[in-house]
């Protein structure tokens, strides 16, 4: 009888230890994601864990996530407080960073692809012009407090195309001209905004992964040529303040951590 105890006590144990590696590996999710460029897929490939966990999300079996989950909470509201403070007390080399990991993220995404064709070309060109036109409409990207629709939508947006290795979902904010207010969100635990955003969040990972997923099977060259050119029209959002050396020095920092996980994951 004791015997059956002690092994029981191991076996929980075990599952004490599994999750607290779960918990760790979401924390390091939490606080990636949260810096363009980098994609949460691309983390999840390089844990060994995202054929996994996509197809136990599109199941809709959450329990085995719950600490990578709370993890990832706990990472995203640390590493939003600090960029969050970073953009506001050294704004040139913050965004010289933000534009560094963007930079980068374009060689990383494209070297997914089967290479360059006239249609992949044009994808990309026609993604830019949309993102660079996205960027004088006042009603998505003026100043000012996000609507109730653009939060929601932000969320759906990004945390669908999050699910594609390679594509970032802070990138997409970015695209969509509301990385600063939620980063600010993050850092202010602004209880309705972020319950909006991640109630968009939610929606757009139920019912945008799998469509997604498919489409990416078919089309994944022209998707990632699409989205690289997205992020190409949207760099002018983030360029420094002032070119200084901190700023440009910044810039390669960005690029350098970029090229880290891209490589890492393949």
């Amino acid at each position: 009888m004791s015997r059956e105890v002690k092994g029981m006590g191991k076996e929980e144990r075990g599952q004490m230890k599994h999750q607290l590696y779960n918990g760790l590996k979401g924390i390091l999710l939490g606080a990636g994601i949260i810096v363009p460029g980098v994609s949460g897929g691309t983390i999840l490939v390089i844990f060994g864990i995202y054929e996994q966990l996509l197809k136990d999300v599109l199941s809709m079996r959450f329990k085995p996530y719950i600490a990578l989950v709370i993890g990832a909470i706990a990472g995203v509201f640390a590493g939003g407080a600090v960029l969050s403070s970073l953009f506001e007390a050294y704004p040139n080399p913050t965004y010289g960073l933000i534009l560094g990991c963007l930079l980068m993220s374009i060689p990383v995404i494209l070297k997914r692809t089967k290479g360059m064709s006239m249609k992949n070309l044009s994808l990309l060109v026609l993604g830019g012009i949309l993102s660079f036109s996205l960027l004088k409409l006042p009603t998505l990207f003026g100043a000012g407090i996000l609507t109730v629709g653009q939060t929601f939508l932000a969320g759906f947006v990004s945390s669908a195309t999050m699910m594609i290795p390679g594509i970032s979902g802070s990138a997409v904010l970015i695209v969509l001209g509301v990385y600063e207010p939620i980063l600010l969100a993050v850092r202010e635990f602004d209880v309705l905004t972020l319950g909006i955003f991640l109630g968009g969040a939610l929606a757009g990972v139920l019912l945008l992964a799998r469509i997604l997923r498919s489409l990416y099977a078919q089309f994944s060259s022209e998707i990632l040529f699409f989205f690289s050119g997205l992020i190409i029209g949207a760099l002018g959002m983030v360029l420094p303040p002032e070119w200084n050396v901190f700023s440009i020095g910044s810039i390669f920092i960005g690029m350098l951590l970029v090229y880290r996980f891209g490589r890492s994951g393949g």
